[in-house]
Parts: C-alpha cells; sequence; structure tokens
C-alpha cells in the first residue's frame, strides 16, 4: 500500500465508484492518476467541471439531491473559502452527500503562497451544521476517512497533506472514534492533527529523555467531536497542549478551548499553531516548524516548561531538582 494519502484515497474511491452506480467523482481540472484512473474506467461517473469551484459544489449538490452521492477533488483553499456559501447552502442547508477531498492541508503548498495555504479552512467549515470535517495524519486514515464519509451519507470534507509519511496504524484499523491514542504517557498530553501528529510523536521521545511521559492523542474527526471521550483522554494528565499547522482561530486549539471550558477538572492548556496572520511569500513547513514551535522540539519545549512548573521547579534547573521558592 502506497504511504501517499491521495493514492489511498483515489484507491478508496474507485472502490467505491464500482460497487456504487450512483457514486460520482466531480473536480475542477484537478488531474491525479487516481482521477485519470477513474475517469477512464468510469467516464459515466466522472465529471470536470473546469476551474470554476463554486460552480463546481452547486453541480456537486444538484447531483447529490437526485439519490446521488459526490465526491469532489481540488485544492483545500480554493474549495473552501472561494465556495463558503454554496457548501452551505446549497451542500449543508439540504443536508446533501457531497464529500469533499481537498488537497493542500497546511503548508502542504507553502511556497505558493496564501492563495494556496490551507491555514484558514477550518474555522469556516467548523461553523457551518451540518458539515463533518477530518484531518487524516496519514495515508491508512485518509482512507479510512473515506470509507466514514461515504458510510453517513453527510456533508463532509477530507483535508489531505501532500507529504507521504510513515503510516501510523496497521490496514484494517477502526477509525470511527474518530480519536487514536498512539502513546500513553501520565505527565501531559499532547493532542495533533494532521502532519502536526508526527512531530508530536517525535517530541515525545525527546521528552522521555527528559523523565516526561507524553501521551499523544491523534484527532482526525474534527466535527463531529465525541466529546465525552475526548474529555476522559484529557483528564487523565495535569497538563494538555494542541499542536496544528492552521491558524489559532478556528482550529484544533479552539475546539479544544471550548471542551476544556466546561471541564470542572480541565488539565493546564496551551496551543501550538500558527498566527493570526497572511505568510506573505512563499513559507516552507520547515520556518513553520522553527518560528511558531510547530517542530519536535518546540512542542517538546513547551511541554517540558509546562510539566516544570506544575513540578515547581524552574525552567533552568532540570535535572538539579531545585525548587522555586
Amino acid at each position: 500500500m502506497s504511504n501517499d494519502p491521495r493514492d489511498v484515497v483515489f484507491d478508496a474511491l474507485h472502490t467505491i465508484l464500482t460497487r456504487d452506480s450512483d457514486a460520482f467523482l466531480v473536480t475542477n481540472d484537478m488531474g491525479a492518476m487516481g482521477v485519470d484512473r477513474i475517469r477512464q474506467e468510469m467516464p459515466r461517473q466522472f465529471y470536470n467541471l473546469g476551474i470554476a469551484e463554486q460552480n463546481l459544489i452547486s453541480v456537486a449538490a444538484g447531483l447529490a439531491a437526485t439519490g446521488k452521492t459526490v465526491f469532489t477533488f481540488g485544492i483545500l483553499s480554493h474549495m473552501t473559502a472561494r465556495c463558503y456559501e454554496q457548501l452551505r447552502l446549497d451542500v449543508c442547508g439540504l443536508d446533501l452527500p457531497v464529500i469533499g477531498i481537498a488537497s493542500g492541508a497546511g503548508l502542504s503548498y507553502g511556497v505558493d503562497g496564501p492563495t494556496h495555504h490551507g491555514i484558514y479552512d477550518l474555522g469556516l467549515l467548523r461553523g457551518i451544521p451540518g458539515m463533518q470535517v477530518f484531518n487524516p495524519a496519514d495515508a491508512r486514515t485518509a482512507g479510512g476517512c473515506v470509507e466514514l464519509a461515504y458510510a453517513t451519507k453527510k456533508p463532509a470534507l477530507i483535508r489531505l497533506d501532500k507529504e507521504a509519511p510513515e503510516p501510523l496504524y496497521e490496514v484494517g484499523t477502526d477509525f470511527g472514534d474518530g480519536m487514536k491514542l498512539l502513546r500513553p504517557g501520565r505527565d501531559a498530553t499532547i493532542v495533533a492533527t494532521g502532519c502536526s501528529v508526527h512531530r508530536a510523536l517525535e517530541a515525545a521521545t525527546l521528552l522521555e529523555r527528559d523523565g516526561i511521559h507524553a501521551t499523544v492523542l491523534d484527532l482526525f474527526r474534527l466535527k463531529p467531536i465525541d466529546e465525552e471521550l475526548l474529555g476522559d483522554l484529557l483528564r487523565a494528565t495535569p497538563v494538555a497542549v494542541s499542536v496544528e499547522e492552521h491558524s489559532a482561530i478556528g482550529g484544533l486549539s479552539s475546539l479544544l478551548a471550548e471542551i476544556l471550558a466546561a471541564m470542572d477538572d480541565a488539565p493546564r492548556f496551551r496551543r501550538l499553531s500558527m498566527e493570526d496572520e497572511f505568510l506573505l511569500g512563499a513559507t516552507s513547513r520547515a520556518w513553520a516548524e522553527e518560528h511558531r514551535g510547530l517542530g519536535a522540539s518546540g512542542i517538546a519545549h513547551t511541554v517540558r516548561g509546562l510539566v516544570d512548573s506544575l513540578r515547581g521547579l524552574r525552567p533552568s534547573a532540570r535535572g538539579t531538582e531545585r525548587r522555586v521558592a
């Protein structure tokens, strides 16, 4: 199996369209090997509507209103903000099974500038009633999210990264809970989503060298959330840190803050994210990790500081057990 999420997603789509003649794929002139295969083998179930994203969503909604399940494929930043009214009214307003496959989560297209940066969409999507939002961290989760969304027959959007990381899960993993505990720990919980899950795991390894045992939680379904399950997992440690390659507004950190605010026994919480900013010009993922603390060392530094403060240790005193007077 490929480690590229897009390959696995289009394999899953091919399987669905093969067994369901009422399932369709619609694109905005985006190309991919998986798209070409579906176009060639199932031309009746494929439409290329050109670079006209708003019209694409309305056409997809029209097809879905006739009893079809419609998958749309395009670049995340173009398929969300540009199509907000169509998603809100044409799709979700009628509760139609239109499932967006959106490439370019986070800074996948960093060098293409803010027109392509996928770091502003989660607040929009989470604010639409009835919209499901998935943000997988590896190819196997991405394939699982396609099957989950298809089974609901409800509106959904699946955010895809362009990286092809090593898999986190075995083939056949059940993704129904919308979250997975990847690593247990007693001192802190790192809640991450998308590509940041891999950096969180690296950070947990760094922290273990300092005697800090961090839980790593992969939250790949950002709406709807099993708030009871997530609350139980957050209560298990005294510290929680969110990590996401998204704006500080509307994404994972906002979601967790909403849940933690309703808890009487909430852990101490910090967020790591992009700032409320436009990143003009080319901005690489490596730049964001260095300047916004989203890399393994930055995550470990934030968690270490929180744990030390709860233990009454000065940040500079690690290893000397010097207490704060």
